[in-house]
């Protein structure tokens, strides 16, 4: 492992027992990955971290961070998490901070085009590499938090050239590209393990990040490629068939739901304005509904959170993830496929609904 000299000084201990930590926990994952230098993060995305409440990593973090940093949402407002999110907002807020998101570049965390990143999360990490055209490893709490103060990651996985190639191509018919955030799901069982590069599909910015977590809702696709082409000559080609997309489609009736779930990965400030205006002036929906969002994304969009607060209840810095426990004998309907897998994973009774569907729950007279 090459170090440089300010990053020998840290391990010593002769720039404080944070940089020292620090430096120690990044030594440990270069040498997990046969690294052998570091390489400047121009950004930090931290997760898990309300599963590691207790960590020595939180401590070091009141020292400061060397780049811009957010972090996952939290826990429950009356749950202890509160506590310990309001402390870590506390010590981001050199970097202009103060929110809480699994969508980090709409509340201003913003990586430089090629540039590297430590961006731990599904939906982060994936939208990252595959979207934002950023280099990032995936990330736990501890090593996100150790780049935060170093400024710094060991090079290995994705940040590597050799593995940010596309190893197969995916196409499908017209049919099947409408819907981005169910063609992610389905990508990402059709060929696990892949970097694929997904033909004939160019998403706008709300459907991309859609796709990005729902491809990688399992920790398994942190990388794919899109084209608006045809496969390119030389690469392997799979097909997405008709029949997988049926299989996959949720043609029932939807009286069942009892609650609709929307923001995975959280509303950004056009998914507010849309179904707030959406929304507005229609008769109550026919479900209970919960939004999740970013704090700053409601400071933005004043008029339209409040239709959606008047029609549901609008949950800042939070995941649905966080309140499992209020979930157990619901009937849910998701505008995410990798939320309802996850929240099947948990004994939820769970479904993805697509948009169209979601407007006749939420939006009854339109």
């Amino acid at each position: 492992m090459i170090l440089k000299r300010e990053q020998e000084d840290a391990l010593s201990g002769r720039q404080g027992p944070p940089k020292r930590w620090a430096m120690e926990v990044l030594c440990r994952l270069a040498d997990e990955h046969s690294s052998s230098r570091m390489v400047p993060v121009r950004s930090v995305h931290i997760p898990d971290w309300r599963a590691n409440l207790g960590s020595e990593a939180w401590g070091h973090l009141a020292s400061g961070v060397a780049v811009p940093t957010t972090a996952n949402p939290g826990g429950p407002p009356n749950d202890r998490a509160a506590e310990e999110r309001a402390l870590l907002l506390e010590h981001l807020r050199p970097t202009r901070i103060y929110t809480c998101t699994c969508a980090p570049y709409l509340v201003g965390n913003h990586p430089p085009l090629g540039g590297v990143a430590s961006w731990g999360g599904r939906a982060a990490g994936a939208f990252a590499n595959s979207v934002l055209g950023v280099r990032s490893a995936q990330e736990t709490f501890e090593s996100a938090a150790a780049a935060a103060i170093m400024g710094a990651t060991p090079e290995r996985g994705l940040l590597i050239d050799e593995n940010r190639k596309p190893s197969v191509a995916v196409t499908m018919n017209e049919r099947i590209r409408n819907d981005h955030a169910l063609l992610g799901l389905l990508v990402s069982g059709l060929v696990p393990g892949e970097v694929p590069l997904i033909c004939g599909i160019a998403p706008g910015h709300d459907e991309a990040k859609r796709l990005a977590f729902s491809i990688n809702h399992d920790g398994r696709m942190p990388l794919f490629r899109m084209s608006r082409n045809g496969p390119p000559p030389g690469l392997e080609q799979v097909e997405l068939t008709s029949s997988a997309w049926a299989d996959a489609v949720d043609a029932g009736e939807y009286d069942e739901t009892d609650l609709v779930i929307m923001g995975c990965p959280h509303m950004s400030e056009q998914d507010i304005n849309r179904w707030g205006r959406l929304m507005k002036g229609c008769g109550m929906p026919h479900a209970e509904a919960w939004f999740f969002t970013s704090r700053l994304c409601v400071d933005k969009c004043p008029a339209t959170s409040a239709v959606l607060k008047a029609r549901g209840r609008l949950f800042t810095d939070m995941c649905p993830l966080t309140l499992i426990g209020d979930l157990s004998q619901r009937s849910v309907a998701c505008d995410s496929p990798g939320m309802a897998t996850c929240l099947r994973r948990s004994g939820v009774k769970a479904r993805y609904v697509a948009h169209r569907a979601l407007q006749r729950i939420l939006a009854p007279d339109r």
